[in-house]
């Protein structure tokens, strides 16, 4: 195995596993299906581990993003396809700045939810500020779904990785976006799933 191909495997495994660590931390594991009380006050009594949740999200997101343009001008360059792969890595990384900026809103403002009481959250401000951070996110979710769908399609037209993986990128991806528009939301860590079975497939050889 080219060293070039077990660091770009590493980069989305090790990247994905670390970052998500604390979404099983046990003071947070139920944290997505709170009630907005119960959900501000477990936050504001996890400050840090909440602020490493989401600095976690980060970290897989960057280095997701870019394992995706590294593997595109290196395992394929040359090939047909690389440039659409490129053009995924780019989509992807566009949507995460998004995802970021939603993940550092929710890191400051939460815990601030907190101190202004109950009363504060049916305020108009905290409504506003619900909608632009939702808003980043879902406009995440439909620019990552599009990004990881044409990935999975790229690589399963330019070879040299499992077919069954490209399927499950693609389906995925596909399968976000519906999720999206049909349920409203999506636990976040699904994002995460295709690409962290691409490393996989990348460090096991899976042809």
């Amino acid at each position: 195995m080219a060293p070039t191909q077990t660091f770009i495997g590493w980069l989305l495994v090790g990247g994905t596993v670390v970052g998500l660590a604390f979404v099983g931390h046990p003071a947070l594991i139920r944290i997505w299906n709170m009630p907005r009380e119960q959900h501000v006050a477990t936050v504001a009594e996890h400050r840090v581990v909440w602020a490493f949740l989401n600095a976690g999200f980060v970290l897989a997101t960057v280095t997701t993003a870019a394992a995706i343009v590294a593997m595109s001008v290196t395992l394929y360059a040359g090939s047909d396809w690389s440039a659409a792969m490129l053009t995924s890595g780019v989509v992807y990384a566009m949507g995460g700045v998004l995802w970021c900026a939603a993940l550092a809103i929710r890191t400051r403002t939460t815990p601030l939810l907190h101190q202004l009481g109950p009363e504060s959250y049916s305020g108009q401000p905290v409504r506003v500020l619900d909608a632009v951070s939702g808003g980043l996110f879902d406009a995440f979710v439909v620019i990552c779904g599009v990004a990881l769908t044409a990935l999975g399609l790229a690589l399963l037209l330019a070879g040299g990785l499992s077919v069954a993986v490209c399927l499950v990128c693609v389906v995925v991806g596909v399968g976000l976006v519906a999720w999206l528009l049909i349920a409203g939301d999506v636990i976040p860590a699904a994002l995460y799933l295709p690409t962290l079975l691409i490393g996989i497939g990348l460090l096991a050889g899976w042809q």
